[in-house]
């Protein structure tokens, strides 16, 4: 998946899955050049116990946070300018609560957590990037000062504790993660808004022409999720009875910004039904 591909894919989902648990930034700008942070992270005190639902995400959003996402192993430059947002962004903050006439200590300054398929043997030496036994394996953490870890996907533990990181990853680790998900209990915690965020990124795929091998790869990854949505869309609107059913089914598509012409062929609404339930729910 191309970068920008991935990056709008994983920005959205974390923003979703986390909007409950506390205050979510996406596309942050900081101070001094021009540029973005992908997620800022601030966990409510109030929710910080239901946040470990998300099990090892959870664990690593309990404090504020940034968060960087790389379709491709990071480079060693982009370690460097992550780095450099995370400095600006602390150094925002102290000037906001000096300002404000507030003490904010060190423990309350986001941490950066860079997310990456892989990385090499030299960076981590060129980093002095090391793992710590209470995390377990795949992430490893740059000296303290630096208040930075990379989490390495591909090297994460295949458990439910990692599902939601992995399913960011490529190729078989990604579709093994697909895989875990379709497999939980159909009640389980973020399995319904995971499937959909799914769905919506297969289709987003689908109507793309001109599609690279790596568009290709993450679209088979991805086709179990989409048929078990599609599936228990359908059966949702079956349930609650046909007219109101796939009313409800289509205003679902709607709100998630899928294209008209797959919502048609879904639910056999014209285009033109379709745009007037747009008019009608002011979208």
């Amino acid at each position: 998946m191309p970068r920008a591909v991935h990056d709008q894919y994983a920005k959205g989902w974390f923003k979703f899955l986390l909007a409950n648990f506390g205050k979510v930034e996406i596309e942050r700008e900081v101070s001094g050049p021009v540029r973005r942070i992908d997620l800022v992270f601030y966990p409510d005190p109030k929710h910080l116990e239901s946040l470990q639902s998300l099990k090892l995400v959870g664990r690593m959003l309990s404090k504020p946070a940034l968060i960087e996402f790389f379709r491709n192993p990071v480079p060693t430059d982009e370690i460097a300018k992550c780095r450099d947002k995370l400095l600006d962004l602390r150094s925002e903050l102290k000037q906001f609560a000096k300002k404000n006439g507030q003490i904010l200590y060190n423990r309350d300054l986001p941490f950066l957590w860079i997310l990456s398929p892989t990385l090499s043997q030299t960076l981590k030496h060129r980093r002095r990037a090391e793992p710590k036994p209470e995390w377990g394996e795949g992430i490893y953490f740059l000296p303290e000062d630096d208040c930075t870890a990379i989490v390495m996907i591909h090297e994460l533990p295949v458990t439910i504790d990692t599902i939601w990181l992995r399913l960011l990853g490529r190729g078989s680790v990604q579709a093994e993660a697909v895989k875990q998900l379709l497999a939980l209990p159909k009640d389980y915690r973020h399995r319904l808004e995971t499937l959909d965020h799914l769905a919506m990124l297969r289709v987003n795929l689908q109507i793309r022409h001109n599609r690279s091998r790596d568009l290709e790869e993450i679209m088979i990854n991805l086709s179990p999720a989409y048929e078990e949505w599609r599936n228990q869309t359908l059966a949702e609107g079956q349930r609650i009875g046909v007219k109101d059913g796939i009313s409800k089914v289509a205003l679902r598509m709607l709100r998630k910004q899928m294209p008209l012409a797959e919502i048609a062929e879904m639910t056999d609404l014209t285009i033109a039904q379709l745009q007037a339930l747009q008019s009608d729910q002011s979208f």
